[in-house]
């Protein structure tokens, strides 16, 4: 076995293993890659999409066919930023290509609302919440959340992005990132404080 090939391994980063997968097509290294990301990933599109939405399954496999297709693209840095750049891009082809507004108040062809839909997201950071009913409260307080708060929110629990990668992300300054999810932090914790005892 080439010295090379014993480099492919779970413990590799993502930079070796996507240079492995990108100059010599091992297609093991992408393999680890796909299996580090993808429930992060699938959590990330499900919060923007909605829990049940039918297209996450699409932009899933549409959001790696890209990573892909455009292997050569990516410079160094974050593999998860830039991921979830793919990801959040083809998440906003889906509502263009339906005419629709990024709004979590859209409803869908059985007139159900983003809101209903609630994706299972993890506890808020640095909160000790336990029980299904706060964690199905704080789902649905989420995604009442102002796009931008939302999209902040889900980058940094979901996909554990620092505030910086999730500055150059969205092109937006650091501190407008640290902003909004100060803001969405708040109003979860507004929320929470009101309807359950802690």
């Amino acid at each position: 076995m080439a010295t090379w090939k014993k480099q492919i391994t779970e413990e590799a980063t993502d930079e070796v293993l996507f240079d492995f997968f990108r100059n010599r097509g091992e297609e093991r290294a992408f393999e680890i890659l796909v299996g580090r990301h993808s429930a992060s990933l699938m959590r990330f599109i499900r919060g923007m999409l909605g829990q049940n939405s039918a297209y996450a399954d699409d932009v899933y496999q549409e959001t790696w066919i890209k990573v892909i297709n455009n292997s050569n693209k990516w410079k160094g840095g974050s593999f998860k930023a830039w991921l979830t750049r793919i990801a959040r891009n083809t998440v906003i082809d889906v509502f263009r290509r339906q005419n629709k507004m990024l709004s979590l108040d859209s409803e869908d062809e059985l007139g159900i609302s983003f809101v209903e839909k609630m994706p299972d997201l993890r506890q808020i950071p640095g909160e000790a919440i336990m029980g299904e009913e706060a964690v199905a409260l704080i789902v649905e307080e989420v995604m009442k959340l102002p796009p931008g708060q939302k999209e902040v929110f889900l980058m940094r629990v979901e996909q554990e992005l620092s505030f910086r990668e999730i500055a150059e992300l969205l092109e937006i300054p650091l501190n407008t990132a640290l902003g909004r999810m100060h803001y969405a932090v708040n109003k979860l914790r507004e929320v929470i404080a009101d309807k359950i005892k802690i």
